[in-house]
This record gives structure tokens, sequence and C-alpha cells, in this order.
């Protein structure tokens, strides 16, 4: 455990400890456990507002942020601590104190927020989600736990306890700040937080789980006509500020590697739809047993269902934008693939025909008598040769200047007579087809005669393109051992993403011992 961290320990350990050991008077007592949460509070803004100038973006914003939030939270406690002990109100509420207490979690999710949007250092790059959903996911789940909630225990309590609109007010705001705040640190925790800040972004949630734990406590109490609040119920305050003072006190660590790990993360997008799920059971019961919603229900479930169709459409906005870059990215590639080609054969290897010529001209101009100069020329010759086929068969592996020339017929023959097992082509095309259309078939027949060679143990490969319907289909199959998956290579992958990116279909089928088919499916009206 760091210093820090002991420290806080110990002092929340200390505070507790004797406002409920009952040594002290039950002033006494009062006074040391308001006085440890103003301590804590004021050592938590401290430690933010000092160490923020000592550095600079993220790393300094959260800080004074959330030295605001628990500034804001001190003066409320100053407040209530008025209250209570020189004024004998056992829990003032509603009172100024709420106005302070109710700020701090806007400050903090700004703060948090910042937090998790830190970029690391030198300029590396990694993959954030977009805020917005993220937004979104932590106010849906918020609004669903609400309803969860309010229609179980809560609102009855509430209800009971309320005795001004005020009050039911100030008594339903406790519960659903301490919820969005921490549901935000969690999805921000799960989803968002570097190498470098996790640290950070976990004892700062902490934190700020401990004060919405007794936040919570208290609004249980008030809401069930509690006249005082026990020491132990406020230890969340004075470990919740203390944990915020080691988080400030914490410096980010060393820029993260980062690593990239294809897959969908479906954990995440299914996230706000569980409690969602859970509310529509709820009241599905409660309409089955005839218990009708009450008005804040109602708001809430309403928010919740405009939310949910805000989010699917941000994410429908979002996926439509991947696909579009996704696009742009392959056929960039290809764009740039076929340039590397041009330069190669009109260039480099124009230059070493020529380089080749003048070598052949010194050879007859060299006198007889000259016999090892002479085969000294005719190495260097055929090496120049060879480096010149060597470089040909480069060019066509970056972009085969055939199907750019002549077309998807010509090209595939071509590769069918390079193929090391025997293919059977049916090749049903007349005339040119879109170019990227082309590419992608092209390569995902390449493709597969490779993995054919190499992997398959086949002897013969069937490959059929055909036009129907608006589309290009293209079918490529095997009779080798199967048993292919996409998950386990890279190749498969990227076949899939290529056809995708210009708008078609790849199915893979290969049972073991039953050979492998690839169909790919592309529309030839495709943008």
């Amino acid at each position: 455990m760091s210093a820090p961290l002991l420290v806080a320990a110990l002092s929340v350990v200390a505070v507790v400890g004797l406002a409920s050991s009952g040594l002290l008077s039950p002033w006494w007592s009062l006074f040391v456990d308001n006085a440890g949460q103003l301590s804590a509070a004021l050592a938590a803004t401290l430690a933010c507002w000092i160490t923020a100038p000592r550095h600079s973006g993220a790393q300094r914003w959260w800080r004074l942020w959330m030295g605001a939030a628990t500034c804001s939270w001190m003066i409320g406690q100053f407040l209530w601590s008025w209250y209570q002990l020189f004024r004998d109100v056992g829990l003032p509420t509603p009172s100024l104190a709420d106005a302070g207490y109710l700020t701090m979690p806007v400050f903090a999710l700004v703060a948090v927020i910042a937090l998790a949007s830190d970029r690391p250092a030198h300029g590396v790059q990694r993959r954030r989600p977009g805020q917005l959903v993220m937004l979104l996911d932590g106010l849906i789940v918020v609004g669903a736990l609400f309803v969860l909630s309010w229609a179980t225990a809560l609102g009855s309590v509430v209800r009971a306890g309320a005795a001004t609109p005020f009050a039911y007010t100030i008594a339903i705001a406790y519960p659903v700040t301490d919820l969005l705040l921490t549901v935000i640190v969690v999805l921000l925790i799960a989803a968002t937080a570097s190498a470098a800040n996790r640290s950070q972004l976990v004892i700062l949630g902490a934190g700020l789980f401990c004060l919405s734990f007794s936040d919570s406590v208290f609004a249980y109490l008030v809401s069930a006509g509690a006249q005082s609040m026990p020491p132990l119920a406020n230890a969340g305050f004075v470990a919740g500020h203390a944990l915020v003072a080691v988080a400030a006190l914490t410096p980010a660590g060393d820029t993260p590697h980062w690593t990239a790990h294809p897959g969908t993360r479906w954990g995440h997008l299914l996230l706000p739809y569980v409690p969602v799920a859970g509310t529509g059971v709820l009241l599905l019961v409660q309409l089955v047993r005839g218990v009708p919603m009450d008005s804040v229900e109602i708001v809430v479930e309403s928010v919740v269902i405009a939310l949910l169709i805000i989010r699917q459409a941000v994410t429908l906005v979002q996926s439509a934008d991947l696909v579009a870059s996704r696009a742009r990215l392959v056929l960039g590639a290809d764009q740039t693939r076929r340039q590397l080609e041009r330069d190669l054969h009109d260039g480099v290897q124009q230059r070493l025909i020529s380089l080749g010529l003048d070598i052949r001209m010194a050879e007859a101009n060299v006198p007889p008598e000259l016999t090892q100069l002479r085969q000294q020329l005719s190495a260097v010759m055929a090496g120049l040769n060879g480096t010149v086929d060597e470089l040909r068969e480069l060019s066509r592996g970056v972009h085969p200047a055939i199907l750019t020339e002549g077309g998807l017929r010509p090209a595939l023959r071509t590769l069918a007579r390079r193929s090391a097992v025997a293919v059977a082509l049916d090749v049903q095309v007349d005339g040119r087809q879109p170019e990227p259309i082309e590419v992608a078939a092209y390569y995902v027949v390449a493709e597969a005669l490779t993995n054919a060679a190499k992997y398959a143990q086949a002897t013969l490969v069937n490959v059929c393109v055909q036009i129907r319907g608006g589309y290009l289909h293209l079918t490529v199959r095997d009779d080798g051992i199967g048993g292919a998956d996409p998950k386990r290579g890279t190749g498969l992958i990227g076949l899939t993403d290529r056809v995708e990116a210009v708008g078609g279909t790849l199915t893979v089928e290969s049972p073991p011992g039953q050979g492998t088919r690839l169909q790919a499916d592309f529309p030839l009206d495709h943008p």
C-alpha cells in the first residue's frame, strides 16, 4: 500500500473509530464526525488545487474540476455542521447545505470525463469510444436503475418521508446524482482509461463510490424520517474525500503501449439494454398485478426510451461513418499500390533494362583478349536480368497491372496459370466492372488459391464468377481438408474487411474433411 493510501486509511479509522467509540459525549462525538468530514474535504480540495499547476492538459483540468467539486461539498458540509452543532438540528434537509452537496456531482462528472479523455504522451494514438454514446449509456443505465429502485423500495420511502414538494425533489436528487456518477465512473474505467491514468481513475472512482454510498444512506435515512446519522454511515464521506486526495497526488504512469484487439465488444454494446430489459419486466409484472405507474416512473421511463432512441441513432450514424471510412482506407490503399506498381514498372524496371542494354553494348566492345572482363560483364548482366525478373514479380504482387489493363477475366486466368494447385476457371463476365469490385474479387481468388496451396492440401480449386440480379457472385471451392477458421488468421479477416468495404458479403464454409468454400457477393451499383 502506498504512503498516501495508508495515511488515508488510518485517518478514516481514527475519525470513525473515535466518533463511534462511545468515549465522547454525543455533542463531541458529532463534532469529531463533522470535523473529520470537513478536514477530509479540505484535504481533497487542497490536494487537487495545489497539484493542478504542476500538470498540463487533462491532468490539470480534472484536478481543477475535482477541487471545485470537493470545495462545493465542503461548503455544504460547513453549513450542515453549523445546523447540527449550533442549532441542534438532527438532519437539516432541505437546507442551504443541499446546494453544496448537489453541486458536487456536476463538477465531479466533468472531472472524471476529463481524466478519462487524457491522451497518452509522445503522440501515441489510441482508440476512444464516442463520449456521447458513453454519456447516453450512463444516463440510460441510471434511469433504468432508478425506475427499478423507485418501483421496489425508494418510491414508497420518499413519499412517506417528504413533507413538501421541495423536500420530495431533494430526496430524489440524491439517489439520481449518486447513480449517475457511479455508473459513469464504472463505464469510463471499463472502456476509456489508458494504462497511464487507470490507477488515478480507479482511485478516484473508488472515492466517488464511497461518497455516493454514504450519500445514498443519508437520502434513505432522511426519507425514512430518521433524526440523526450514525458516524459509521458517514465513513464514506471521510474515505471518499481521502481517496480523492490520493488520486490527485498519484502521478500518471508511463505512456502505454496500445495493442489492437479485433472483434466486437458485445458487453459494452449491450450494457444499457440489460437494466432497461429489467425495468420492462418489472413494469410488465406491475401491469399484470394491477399496480399503476406513478408520475415519477412514467416521466423517467419516457426519458429512458427517448435516450435509447437517440443512442441508437447516434450508433447508426457512427456505424455508417465507420463503413465509409473503411471503404476509403481500402480504396486509398489500392490506389497507393497501383501507383507503386506503376513507379516500379515505368521507373525502376525501365532503368534496370536500360542499364542492361548499356552493359550488353559494353560487353560487345570488349577486346577478345580480355576474356575475364567479358565474363565479369556477362555475370553482371545475368544478375541484372534476375533482378528485373524479381522486380517484375514484386510489382505483380503489389498490384497486378493486367487487372488494370485487361480486367477481371485475364487477371484471374493469370492467377490460375501461376497457381501451385490445378484451377478450373469459369468466368461468365463480359466487359469491365467497377474497379473496386474487380480488385476485391481478384484478391479473394488470390488469397483462396494461396490458402489452398499452403494449408488445404487441395488438388483442385473451382473458381466461378457470374453476374445475376445486379450482383457479381464469386465462388471459390477446393477439395482440401477443410477446417479453415477465420478467427485464427488475418487473411480471411482482411478479405472480409475488403469485401465489406465495397458493400459486399463474404461467406466461408469449411467443414473438416469436406474442403473450403468461399462465397463473395458484390453489389455492382455500390457507390
